[in-house]
């Protein structure tokens, strides 16, 4: 009798203990239901802008020297996103000819107005002597205009107000007659014609940083705050205009900061909260950094968000991924925004509540694409303007098919490359590919890059008449291509397989998809996005055939592409 007590009072114990287990799991279940995880928009997709049409969102991120320029994401939730085109998708709106990496399309502004969506934006280092151009589309999925130039507009960063009396005004950045130190920038502001798509009536400088470098105060005095006065975009709210910016440069110090007035010409009463939003403070190597260039939307149910770029540090200060879009909850309930107001105030989480809206998971990440399709799916990307198509989907139905052509990946050309934003820390690309060198110059296969200085190729190539699979690294630090493993390959059909954890990259292959062998493993990837100015893209990988710097007639064939 006791021995069965015992047994009883056992499970009793027992049972009480697993049923204590499991509700915190089930309450952290409930939790992460009801929570987003940052970044929304994983991967290369920096100064991000948002508005709301009805119940559908529309977002657009910066491109740089990459084609098509200024991907349009949708969304109903503000959590899942879709690509659902460019703004920039034709040759004739965007020519990206001899660009250099990291120049290109800055920062885009979207807004629509009365049927009509507008994107605003700047090219940095085309042939054309203005650079600010404004673009439209009745559907944000395209067809989008051509580019309508917008002459006496200087600086970066524009964007466009529809104030509700019918007027439609302009603000950029410019650097000031005379500069009180070498990052002194101004924000201007006037209104624009958009029948003639012509700047129209007064400019006015309505912030000047001076007034706060002078008087040491904004952001408490540190100096950096008053650097690169840019991103600007104005809103109106109970008859106030809000004008927001960002400044302190795109690194580390990076910040948000807002002011009002009861005209959009000013004068601005600075928010004594500034800034909103801001890492400066935190440790370098924090979750994320950087966090800036943002944009301010309201939802159906009246809730406010921003949206902003960030950096997620791994492996040290250092930012493979490059810029990625983050968002963060908004009370505005007062006279001043206020980001993050239940947590960390004027900081991002990793983790938010959802918006108060009903959930839709339509968003598409390409995990596999068997290239069945008549054209290349939205997320495909090429290296500055394409204007010929060395590509075809249908010359052999079911394959990519790739030309070779002179253009070397570290060229300021356009390569033969296809690529796609690497979005995770932990990822792979696996392809599968038909090539056989027809010469010692040709070489087709998998590159993962951050720009023309920095990256792996991963190619099948030919070495006194046999067909080998060479593994070579470039770096900012020594630009030349470093042979770093090869190996005889016997048939012209291979798998390719680039895996990173974290800063290392293993590059495997297999000739039957089965057995996998390594050609070089775990390789410090660190060159792909150590810290450093004016470095503004991230890590793509993708499909590439060159003949460098020779005229061949070969092509490769890629069966499909499979990543994760």
């Amino acid at each position: 009798m006791r021995s069965n007590i015992f047994v009883a009072l056992l499970c009793l114990n027992l049972f009480c203990y697993l049923n204590a287990q499991s509700q915190p799991n089930k309450v952290t279940a409930a939790k992460e239901e009801k929570s987003y995880k940052n970044p929304i928009i994983p991967g290369f997709n920096p100064d991000p802008s948002i508005c709301r049409v009805g119940n559908d969102y529309y977002l657009v991120t910066s491109t740089f020297e990459y084609f098509p320029g200024v991907p349009v994401y949708h969304s109903r939730d503000l959590v899942h996103w879709t690509m659902i085109g460019h703004c920039l998708q034709r040759p004739s709106q965007l020519n990206l000819d001899s660009v250099a990496c990291s120049n290109g399309i800055y920062a885009p502004t979207l807004r629509w107005n009365k049927g009509t969506f507008y994107m605003i934006t700047t090219l940095v280092g085309g042939k054309n002597p203005l650079k600010n151009f404004i673009v439209t589309a009745k559907n944000p999925a395209g067809p989008w205009s051509e580019p309508h130039w917008i002459a006496n507009a200087p600086g970066i960063d524009p964007s466009l107000f529809f104030d509700d009396n019918g007027k439609v005004y302009y603000s950029g950045n410019d650097a000031p007659k005379v500069k009180m130190w070498d990052k002194h920038r101004n924000i201007w502001v006037q209104e624009i014609d958009l029948n003639t798509w012509k700047l129209t009536g007064m400019r006015m400088d309505v912030l000047d940083g001076s007034e706060y470098y002078k008087k040491g105060t904004l952001d408490g005095g540190i100096e950096s705050g008053v650097n690169n006065y840019e991103s600007s975009h104005i809103y109106k709210k109970e008859g106030q205009y809000y004008l927001m910016i960002s400044h302190g440069g795109t690194s580390h110090n990076h910040a948000v900061s807002i002011w009002k007035s009861n005209n959009v010409f000013g004068p601005y009463e600075l928010n004594p909260d500034n800034p909103i939003l801001t890492h400066r403070l935190m440790p370098n190597v924090s979750d994320f950094t950087s966090t800036g260039h943002a944009d301010l939307v309201q939802t159906q149910k009246g809730e406010w968000w921003i949206v902003y770029l960030a950096k997620r540090p791994y492996g040290g200060e250092n930012f493979i991924l490059g810029r990625e879009t983050f968002m963060s909850p908004v009370n505005w309930n007062g006279v001043w925004p206020v980001v993050n107001p239940t947590g960390k105030v004027g900081k991002g989480e990793l983790t938010h509540l959802k918006p108060d809206l009903k959930e839709d998971k339509k968003y598409r990440f390409i995990t596999r694409d068997d290239f069945n399709g008549k054209i290349l799916l939205p997320p495909w990307t090429f290296i500055r303007t394409p204007h010929t198509q060395w590509w075809s989907l249908s010359e052999r139905p079911g394959f990519l098919r790739i030309q070779l052509r002179p253009d070397r990946i570290q060229d300021l050309t356009n390569p033969s490359f296809i690529g796609i934003r690497q979005g995770q820390i932990n990822a792979s690309a696996t392809v599968k590919i038909e090539f056989k060198p027809a010469a010692e110059v040709e070489e087709a296969g998998l590159v993962v890059e951050r720009d023309k200085d920095n990256y792996f190729k991963f190619t099948i190539t030919m070495e006194a008449g046999q067909t080998n699979l060479r593994l070579v690294k470039r770096s900012s630090d020594q630009p030349v291509d470093e042979p770093i493993a090869k190996t005889v390959v016997q048939q012209g059909s291979i798998q390719l397989k680039i895996t990173s954890e974290g800063v290392n990259y293993t590059f495997s292959y297999s000739l039957d998809g089965k057995n996998w062998k390594i050609l070089r493993d775990k390789v410090d990837g660190r060159l792909l996005g150590m810290a450093g100015s004016g470095r503004f893209t991230g890590t793509f990988i993708g499909m590439y055939a060159s003949s460098n710097g020779h005229e061949s007639k070969n092509h490769a064939d890629f069966d499909w592409f499979d990543r994760h």
